[in-house]
């Protein structure tokens, strides 16, 4: 019984890292402001439109005055996707079927000029996010269904200006993770069961930056997030079927650190220049873990680093109206299509991104709005039930099955600022 219990277990824990928050690989997202949507996120931090430069370079911080601003992007996802058993007792059998999620994503900034040297601030944003819906009619359920997963950050940072042309920022981070799934598998014609899986953690971290300003119209910085290691904490309630229980899990999570890069040119009185680069230790989600359980598991995934590179332009319009464009690319790091899963079904990105920001007094509006494309991709998981570790437990009774997806994707962001600073 417990060997089968973890059998199902693992069914329901593959789902949990299923990307459907699509505008950054993995299960990363970048999402921490409106405006730098507008220009697939380049120059991060470094730009100075808004208060958001404490989640991607809190150096930054110095290129504004007091305020606050709040935001939100809605992304929307759409796969089709056609599948078959590979093997098994229904090799063969085809399915096709669409998934569509929507996910909002917030974020909330407030910062405070000490004085011409020193900025503090105080952000919420999120950092990692997904989801995934798969019908639980189609031929993959017993690969993921329905799975979440949350990851919020509630940071403080400071930036001090070491000299007229350098700024420094330090910030440390709490981080909430939040995994909820629900899914079902067909054991036998006529048996069925249902589970729910809820897990919750705190970690926390540290994210440092620099900013170098060759002119005033000319700067470059470095940034970086650390790591946070999580044991997420919670019940896996199996409610319908064969098993009628409920049991603790933990789960072994390392929340990757990274390392950015942001430029920003301003050109002349009309037109902006910025320019961005992320390279993301993914190498550190090697394997998906279940712990303190009657029988471990471990399901493989040997994802791989990845780099995320962005170019943008802002015209500066009017005094009120700003608008702006980019395009960029995000690496997936799944190696390869006999890697990859249905229930982690991420690839390579393409990102074009168009936005406006009208502003009048202390109040700033800004529009974004991001359309991405991945090219079509396959699932062939004949890897899917291998472990690194021989001494845990395989997921052996997975059906194998091959998969084609067509992806696209919409990210849409609203958000307000208001500074202390404008005059009446």
């Amino acid at each position: 019984m417990a060997k089968n219990t973890s059998k199902i277990f693992a069914l329901a824990l593959t789902g949990v890292c299923a990307s459907a928050s699509a505008n950054a690989s993995g299960w990363q997202l970048n999402d921490y402001s409106v405006a730098g949507l507008g220009r697939a996120y380049a120059g991060g931090g470094v730009v100075g439109d808004d208060y958001s430069a404490l989640a991607y370079n809190p150096a930054g911080m110095t290129l504004g005055g007091s305020g606050v601003q709040a935001g939100i992007s809605v992304i929307q996802l759409h796969s089709d996707v056609t599948g078959a058993y590979a093997s098994g007792s229904l090799a063969g059998v085809r399915d096709s079927t669409n998934v569509n999620v929507t996910t909002e994503v917030p974020n909330f900034f407030a910062q405070y000029k000490v004085n011409d040297r020193v900025a503090v601030g105080f952000g919420v944003y999120v950092p990692f996010g997904l989801a995934i819906e798969y019908p639980k009619d189609w031929i993959g359920t017993d690969h993921g269904i329905d799975s979440e997963l949350a990851v919020i950050d509630y940071s403080t940072a400071v930036a001090v200006k070491a000299t007229d042309k350098l700024s420094l920022g330090l910030g440390v981070f709490a981080r909430n993770a939040n995994v909820d799934l629900t899914s079902s598998k067909t054991i036998a014609p006529g048996m069925k069961f249902e589970n729910e899986f809820d897990l919750e953690d705190w970690g926390w971290g540290l994210n440092a930056g620099a900013m170098y300003e060759f002119t005033k119209n000319t700067r470059a910085g470095i940034a970086y997030r650390s790591r946070s290691q999580h044991q997420i904490k919670g019940d896996f309630d199996i409610m319908k079927g064969y098993l009628n229980k409920t049991v603790s899990a933990t789960l072994p999570m390392d929340a990757p650190e990274l390392v950015s890069l942001s430029a920003f040119h301003k050109l002349n009185d009309k037109i902006g220049l910025s320019a961005g680069a992320k390279w993301t230790r993914w190498t550190r989600f090697d394997a998906l873990r279940i712990k303190n359980f009657a029988s471990p598991v471990e399901v493989a995934q040997r994802w791989k680093n990845t780099w995320d590179i962005s170019i943008g332009m802002d015209y500066y319009h009017s005094e009120n109206w700003t608008f702006r464009t980019g395009i960029g690319f995000d690496e997936s790091p799944v190696p390869n299509s006999h890697e990859r899963t249905t229930a982690i079904a991420d690839n390579d990105r393409w990102e074009f991104a168009v936005g406006a920001s009208y502003k009048k007094s202390a109040w700033t509006f800004d529009m974004g709005y991001m359309f991405l494309y991945l090219p079509h991709y396959s699932v062939h998981n004949d890897r899917h039930n291998m472990s690194n570790n021989p001494a845990q437990t395989p997921i052996g009774s997975l059906q194998r099955i091959d998969a084609k997806y067509q992806t696209t994707a919409h990210v849409l962001g609203l958000q307000v600022q208001y500074s202390f600073d404008a005059t009446p």
